[in-house]
């Protein structure tokens, strides 16, 4: 062989080899024991909106619930997804979410109309490499670190996990046990079958559960060291644990039918016949604020906007700035 053809060999071996390293990095899905996925209180709600990188990914109401992305500032709106989809979550570049083809776009038609697709989904931010991790019709779904711990609600309901890449696919309990509510490494969920105390489940000691807070809780969400909760045996009123210390608290006594938070506030639905309204609190339950009258739910949070339905209006969001500089008004995006 002569040097030009031996020079020539070289090239092509060093670009197929490069092709083939830079097609396997990008096939390669990233995962890390620290991650974590939507917050709780999103999840709590539907996990119909999730912000990550500067962009917020939505199950779109206007548009069959399929997910869309957009800058934080409602800009650039774009579909990703011609089936509904709900409990977004994601890291590092891929988004996570139960999708549905019984709410299906209306620009889909052909063969894709035909099929009926669901489960448990993973694509890039820009929608591409969509694969179906797991085919069943799953519950709840989070993100916890290296896994995806999921519910499946046939044969009476369990939880399962995932790992990000498709592989270790693990029944964790023969309950309908929710895994919504995560923070580093545990699982804080309510009771299902003796009690409706709080328990925990240790997520990097192998899936161990223990009950930590006695009582009637439900909807379980973390902010900051805190345990913020629906309290059964106070009239629905939100409470807190300081997770370090345990001491409990009173957040507000009005009943509350749901609520997400930020690191600011809390956002919720007040359950009263007369008076119905979506409120907002301090973390402590100070400077009640009402933000809109009526019955509301599916409440979301981003960093820009609180988002939420008013019943009878399920298929259109209502969307206000978080620092209140508007009224709530409908909120409604186009695909792009």
């Amino acid at each position: 062989m002569n040097k030009k053809a031996l020079l020539l060999f070289i090239i092509m071996f060093l670009v197929l080899g490069t092709t083939l390293t830079l097609y396997f990095i990008g096939k390669r899905v990233p995962m890390d024991p620290s991650n974590s996925g939507n917050s709780s209180g999103n999840l709590q709600n539907g996990g119909l909106f999730f912000e990550m990188d500067d962009k917020v990914y939505f199950a779109n109401a206007s548009d069959y619930n399929c997910l869309y992305s957009m800058n934080v500032d409602e800009t650039k709106p774009k579909r990703l997804t011609t089936m509904g989809a709900k409990y977004i979550s994601g890291a590092d570049g891929f988004l996570y979410f139960y999708m549905d083809s019984t709410n299906k776009s209306s620009k889909v038609s052909g063969l894709g109309a035909a099929t009926n697709q669901f489960g448990l989904y993973r694509c890039r931010t820009n929608g591409q490499d969509q694969t179906c991790l797991v085919r069943d019709f799953c519950g709840e779904v989070q993100l916890c670190g290296e896994y995806l711990y999921y519910q499946i609600k046939t044969n009476g309901g369990s939880l399962h996990k995932i790992k990000c890449n498709k592989t270790d696919d693990t029944l964790v309990a023969q309950q309908l046990i929710s895994p919504l509510c995560y923070d580093n490494g545990t699982i804080y969920f309510t009771g299902i079958s003796s009690d409706h105390n709080i328990h925990v489940m240790n997520t990097r000691a192998g899936d161990t559960e223990n009950s930590a807070i006695a009582g009637n809780y439900f909807f379980p969400a973390v902010q900051d060291g805190y345990l913020y909760y629906l309290n059964g045996d106070s009239n629905y009123s939100i409470w807190r644990t300081n997770l370090s210390t345990g001491e409990q608290q009173l957040v507000t006594s009005d009943r509350v039918d749901c609520f997400t938070l930020d690191r600011n506030y809390i956002y919720y639905s007040f359950s009263n016949a007369e008076t119905p309204s979506l409120r907002r609190c301090n973390l402590d339950g100070s400077d009640k604020l009402v933000l809109y009258d009526g019955i509301v739910n599916s409440i979301n949070v981003t960093s820009r906007y609180i988002y939420f339905k008013v019943f009878g209006t399920e298929d259109v969001y209502f969307h206000m700035p978080v620092d209140l500089s508007a009224p709530a008004e409908p909120f409604s995006v186009s695909a792009k």
